[in-house]
């Protein structure tokens, strides 16, 4: 992922525009508020989206995973997945700690492919990692098949730069694939357009310490970057894996204090063109499939906008979006991560919430140890998640949103057959809504994982008012959402 802020939503466009696989979104925005006796605004009617599955989704597991994972480091300006860059950056404003780290710690001789070896994926369980996602309740996942170190974790044609060839010697992207298989989450690969350093872009990887030009590991000369390289690359995902997600990155020109990386100031990704074949290739076969793909790509009709972090003020969006957010600071594993950066488990949910009820999904990274172990607070993170998703899954999957996201820390969902308010934390006795929101005589209320049937409410000057019980019986504390279910039945 990119880490710097102007990099991530600052240039990235506001993507409205209807896609040339767009459909009307078959969830239930008009039948949830209609069951309640209120119409849905008109820019609600028909929310748009490119597949009947993505926008219904909502919850998906991001993996960064690669080389950089065996340093393991980050500082308090580069996450761990920038390492290789972190390390050539001589600017004291945007922050020596990875340059100083790497020189102390491994020395000025030490050049970064030689953490190649290091990367084993010795304990990597693909089975394992499946089991995890469906216990935190994910509907898909995006591996990085390729991050803008440039190494690749399959095989292909183009290149040896890969984990075949080199490092764990495994096909890391076709093993996880093979084994979700048979699984209900959806499969996903991101891939870097770009990369920090390389011959084919005018930026051979040199020497952080003396400058000296140092060999770029497993490259293959290619005197077009675009056709022969980055191109068969997608391609041969696209063959090989068939993945339902392709979600690209490091697409712009940047210079962040350790040279230019990604791409020239001019250039062209030709993404139309990979693009067209990704969706042929989806359509034209006995039971046509559906894909998508994100709005880094630089193209004419993305499926869905990228928000990346959980900085950002999410707003209510017509068209599908993702948020792409961390549990830490780092994608990467990063042993140095400092743990006030850590979010807590309830966090996580208040984050899922809010950006469901504005028509957003959450694609939620994880970063594995280089031997393909994941560490204990993430896991345990994602195991809370399926819990409370168990109990609450029914408002958040399937879902679409209300007129407004939220009042307060109130958010709000509907479904086909019940309108849901969620507050962010427990609200005590009673919780008070503003009176339009859709609940009419003929509404029951009840609380989800409650053990006591319908909640008593009464409508007043000041809106519509909850009794709820004295205290939470969902074995979740004051900090996690609540679910309240508005129906007719």
């Amino acid at each position: 992922m990119t880490e710097q802020a102007e990099w991530s939503e600052a240039t990235m466009p506001d993507q409205r525009g209807i896609s040339r696989r767009s459909m009307l979104a078959a969830a239930g925005t008009i039948a949830g508020a209609g069951l309640l006796g209120i119409a849905a605004p008109a820019a609600q009617a028909a929310p748009r989206a490119a597949t009947p599955w993505y926008p219904s989704a909502k919850f998906g597991i991001f993996i960064h995973w690669g080389v950089y994972s065996a340093p393991a480091w980050g500082d308090a300006k580069h996450a761990a997945e920038w390492y290789l860059y972190a390390m050539n950056v001589t600017d004291p404003a945007r922050g020596l700690g990875t340059r100083e780290h790497h020189l102390k710690t491994y020395g000025a001789d030490f050049d970064y492919d030689r953490f190649i070896p290091r990367f084993t994926a010795r304990r990597y369980d693909p089975r394992a990692w499946v089991r995890l996602f469906e216990q935190a309740g994910a509907r898909y996942f995006v591996l990085t098949s390729k991050h803008h170190d440039g190494f690749q974790l399959f095989p292909n044609p183009a290149s040896d730069r890969h984990s075949v060839h080199f490092g764990p010697q495994r096909d890391l992207v076709g093993e996880l694939f093979s084994a979700a298989r048979d699984s209900h989450l959806r499969r996903g690969v991101y891939y870097s357009l770009g990369e920090f350093y390389s011959p084919a872009l005018g930026t051979p990887p040199r020497n952080p310490y003396t400058g000296a030009e140092i060999p770029y590991t497993g490259y293959r000369p290619v005197s077009d970057y675009v056709t022969q390289y980055e191109h068969v690359h997608l391609k041969t995902l696209i063959d090989r894996y068939d993945p339902d997600v392709l979600w690209a990155d490091g697409q712009g020109y940047h210079e962040f204090g350790g040279g230019p990386i990604f791409r020239p100031k001019v250039w062209d990704w030709r993404s139309e063109e990979i693009l067209d074949y990704y969706y042929r290739n989806a359509a034209n076969r006995p039971v046509p499939k559906s894909v998508v793909a994100n709005d880094r790509f630089e193209y004419a009709h993305p499926d869905f906008a990228t928000v990346e972090g959980d900085n950002k003020t999410y707003v209510l969006r017509p068209d599908p979006w993702e948020a792409c957010l961390n549990i830490g600071k780092s994608w990467g594993y990063n042993e140095n991560e400092d743990p006030a950066n850590i979010k807590s488990s309830a966090r996580l949910l208040q984050l899922l919430v809010e950006v469901v009820s504005k028509n957003g999904n959450m694609l939620l990274n994880i970063g594995p140890r280089e031997d393909g172990t994941i560490a204990d607070w993430m896991s345990s993170r994602l195991l809370d998640m399926g819990r409370w998703l168990r109990i609450n899954g029914s408002a958040i999957y399937d879902s679409s949103p209300w007129q407004r996201a939220m009042d307060g820390d109130v958010c709000y969902t509907t479904t086909r057959d019940a309108f849901h308010l969620i507050p962010l934390r427990w609200p005590g006795a009673k919780l008070t809504v503003p009176g339009d929101v859709p609940i009419d005589g003929r509404a029951r209320i009840r609380l989800l994982g409650g053990h006591s049937g319908p909640l008593a409410w009464t409508r007043t000057a000041d809106g519509v008012v909850v009794d709820l019980p004295s205290q939470r019986t969902d074995d979740f504390s004051e900090e996690f959402p609540a679910v309240l279910r508005v129906s007719t039945r």
